[in-house]
């Protein structure tokens, strides 16, 4: 399952991805392109209700809070319980992570950072940023579990 994620939806966009879901979002979008988006085949996620009715696999979000915006789109679709794809996509520009290469986090990586999770770093080949399992992650993981996920 693949979303588009309106401007007005970015916080339930990195949570997806976070998830492991092909989530595009962007700021802003032209006139076509968020029709384009949904045309290949993408669930929209939207705030606005014009633009809900506008689409048949639209999934309209009333809440303001991530957590009830996940739990809505999780009642609309059936979202995967599946933990072995979660952090598994750049959250930045949604590209998938690959592992990095240990010579290339060494230079990229803060010496503890790379001493404490070495095997466990990854590499976004498309916006060049680093990811490891930090306090970050755990905070994240524990929120997403509270929140039945």
């Amino acid at each position: 399952m693949v979303f588009v994620a309106d401007s007005m939806l970015g916080k339930l966009a990195r949570y997806l991805r976070i998830m492991g879901y092909d989530t595009v979002y962007q700021s802003s979008y032209g006139n076509q392109r968020l029709s384009e988006l949904v045309m290949e085949g993408r669930v929209l996620l939207t705030r606005d209700h014009a633009i809900a009715k506008l689409y048949s696999n639209a999934v309209l979000i009333d809440s303001d809070l991530v957590r009830d915006q996940l739990k809505g789109v999780d009642r609309a679709v059936g979202l995967s319980r599946d933990h072995g794809k979660w952090f598994s996509r750049c959250l930045v520009c949604n590209s998938p992570l690959s592992k990095a290469e240990g010579k290339v986090a060494r230079e990229h990586v803060p010496d503890f950072v790379f001493s404490n999770y070495g095997e466990r770093i990854f590499f976004c080949p498309s916006c060049e940023r680093f990811y490891w399992p930090g306090t970050h992650r755990e905070r994240t993981v524990e929120r997403l579990k509270e929140w039945g996920f």
